[in-house]
């Protein structure tokens, strides 16, 4: 049921996984590292063998385009750090990462099976991707090759990043890794939907390219100096812009305040080194940046609901030869 392993092109130019494949979802890896003398064109990345239907594409690095010759007009990129829901007709090659760019992308392919399970028909989000396929594959008699459930791409947040994460380093085999796995794709389906619902009910503004690229600097800036962070002014200083643009543009870019994005990373992170087993609080909670342990611990219970020194409590439930014992037993 699952199969896993990598493979590198002779010259080390792209980099495959499947992570994960069933009848009902396909989640894989795709990794391709630009070259310095790139004068072909884009670079296909390793996708479904059968696309057709739904996938959840996730850009981690680089930027992914679209050919789609009966959209009308060009698509928009899939930027760094952003995801979005689409639908396919099966068509190969649909996308591909720019020659220049090295890329990082994670897919999941979805079944119409898998995904009416977990949204009722009756629900906005079902009804917004009936309405959204017949709108778009039947008007004019003209079929798409792609369709965006988003009109606009949506951010990768620290939670996404951190399931992500989880997708491409599970701890279990055999059937607690399907559990594992289908698990984590449906929180990826919640987030969407989630999010989704807050883009309908108040659609946040569309950045220029220009904003957009201060923004992903301004992030990679706060991950850097996690544990000592700049100032809104400095840091709007630091990409190029104002303290009043930083908080508009950065909220449109990720959906989130600036601190409440930083927050967010901070607690994923400190849950995986908490997870990892190896970690005591207090060192975590120096590396996350706090002077006191109390601070962290209170912080951390806010976000997750229950106290770091409690992780360990789920150490054992996501134990691997546990879950086998009580499958089997």
């Amino acid at each position: 049921m699952t199969q896993k392993g990598e493979q590198m092109t002779l010259k080390g130019e792209k980099q495959e996984r499947s992570i994960y494949g069933s009848k009902d979802l396909t989640i894989g890896y795709s990794k391709k590292i630009a070259l310095l003398n790139a004068e072909q064109g884009g670079s296909i990345l390793a996708q479904p063998e059968n696309p057709a239907g739904y996938q959840l594409l996730f850009v981690l690095k680089g930027k992914l385009s679209f050919n789609d010759d009966m959209a009308g007009q060009p698509l928009p990129l899939l930027e760094s750090q952003q995801y979005n829901l689409i639908w396919t007709n099966g068509t190969p090659g649909l996308y591909e990462g720019l020659s220049d760019e090295s890329n990082e992308v994670v897919f999941v392919e979805i079944s119409a099976g898998f995904l009416s399970r977990y949204l009722p028909e009756d629900h906005p989000a079902a009804i917004h991707l009936r309405a959204k396929r017949f709108s778009e594959t039947a008007f004019a008699g003209v079929v798409q090759n792609v369709i965006f459930f988003s009109e606009h791409h949506l951010h990768l947040t620290p939670e996404i990043n951190a399931i992500l994460n989880g997708l491409e380093n599970s701890p279990h085999t055999g059937f607690c890794e399907r559990l594992f796995l289908e698990s984590k794709v449906i929180e990826l389906l919640a987030i969407k939907i989630s999010q989704l619902e807050q883009q309908q009910q108040q659609p946040l503004p569309r950045l220029k390219q220009d904003d957009l690229d201060k923004m992903q600097e301004a992030r990679e800036i706060l991950i850097q100096h996690i544990d000592a962070p700049f100032s809104l002014r400095t840091l709007a200083h630091m990409v190029g812009t104002n303290e009043f643009n930083l908080k508009k543009q950065f909220k449109a870019a990720y959906g989130t305040t600036v601190y409440g994005y930083l927050n967010q990373y901070k607690m994923e992170q400190a849950k995986a080194m908490l997870l990892q087993g190896d970690s005591r609080v207090s060192e975590v909670s120096e590396k996350m940046g706090y002077k006191h342990a109390t601070h962290f611990s209170s912080a951390f219970k806010k976000y997750f609901g229950y106290l770091p020194n409690k992780i360990k409590m789920f150490l054992l439930l996501f134990d691997p030869e546990l879950c086998l014992v009580f499958f089997t037993a």
